[in-house]
């Protein structure tokens, strides 16, 4: 008969699976981590058009970040990279196009999990409020995303500036309150002292039709009566 382990050997041995297994998971956390890197830097080549993506590359990336989330789910910025690169992918698609629908969504869906997880982000709002307008969807979720934008990224020009522009196009639909935020943006804006953001601004308030919003401070520019 043979001899039962002692209670001694047993625990040893369980302290070597253990760390056999933490030592494993960890390797494969890390390599999933160089992969995450290594496609972010590579989409940022691409969205800034320094490079262009090889055949695969993009369905690579998309991959590589796949794998990192898996052993990190809780990590908004994973999250977010994911969403910017399937958004990215389908950029210049229809919304009759089945495909890029398919990728906006699986980007707007990724963008609310970044949400979840950092609720402070106004690029991440700007991002869902922007995706939501792309799909054709103008509605609670695309009004809260715009207020959150404006809410959580005062002192940031260029979200602003988008959360602006999403404003004006959606204009005759909002109500008067949150016409009211992006009229204060608009002004908030103007007002920036570390760069001259009117003239974007005014730019944007002739394009869609409310120079009004501008008359207090831009006058002739806008073409406004008694300027």
């Amino acid at each position: 008969m043979k001899r039962l382990a002692s209670p001694a050997g047993a625990a040893a041995l369980l302290l070597l699976l253990a760390l056999a297994a933490t030592a494993y998971f960890t390797a494969m956390r890390f390599a999933a981590d160089l992969s995450a890197q290594d496609a972010r830097y590579r989409f940022e080549r691409w969205e800034a058009g320094k490079a262009k993506p090889q055949a695969g590359e993009v369905g690579a990336a998309i991959a590589a970040l796949g794998a990192a989330l898996a052993y990190e789910p809780g990590n908004p910025n994973l999250h977010s990279d994911l969403a910017r690169i399937e958004y990215w992918r389908v950029r210049e698609g229809s919304l009759v196009d089945a495909e890029s629908r398919r990728g906006r969504e699986a980007a707007l869906e990724s963008f609310r999990q970044a949400a979840r997880r950092r609720s402070t982000s106004g690029h991440t709002w700007v991002n869902i409020a922007l995706t939501r307008y792309m799909l054709g969807q103008v509605d609670s979720e695309f009004v809260l995303a715009l207020e959150q934008t404006l809410r959580w990224a005062p002192w940031q020009p260029h979200l602003q500036l988008n959360a602006i522009q999403l404003g004006l196009a959606t204009w005759q639909i909002l109500d008067e309150p949150r016409q009211r935020l992006v009229a204060q943006a608009v002004q908030r804006q103007a007002e920036w002292k570390m760069a001259d953001q009117k003239p974007a601004l005014i730019r944007l308030l002739r394009g869609y039709g409310r120079a009004e919003l501008g008359c207090q401070w831009a006058g002739s520019s806008l073409g406004c009566p008694g300027r």
